[in-house]
């Protein structure tokens, strides 16, 4: 007598497999966008800090200074 209960095919535990890993590939790839996105606005900000300094400064005269001999 056959018994009922054992399966041939294991099909269902692949198609499962697949779904599964299709769907933690693609909530991977969500995560990655994100961290770039937030690394590109991050990077954006950095650079217009980094351009404050560069702006050319503008030279003040410096202050004269006597020698109590040159009063």
């Amino acid at each position: 007598m056959k018994n009922l209960f054992k399966r041939d095919k294991n099909n269902g535990l692949l198609i499962a497999g697949i779904i599964g890993g299709a769907i933690a590939a693609g909530i991977v790839t969500v995560l990655l966008t994100r961290h770039k996105s937030e690394l590109r606005s991050l990077a954006r900000a950095a650079e217009e800090k980094a351009t404050d300094y560069l702006e050319k400064k503008t030279h003040r005269l410096k202050k004269q200074r006597t020698d109590l001999s040159k009063l």
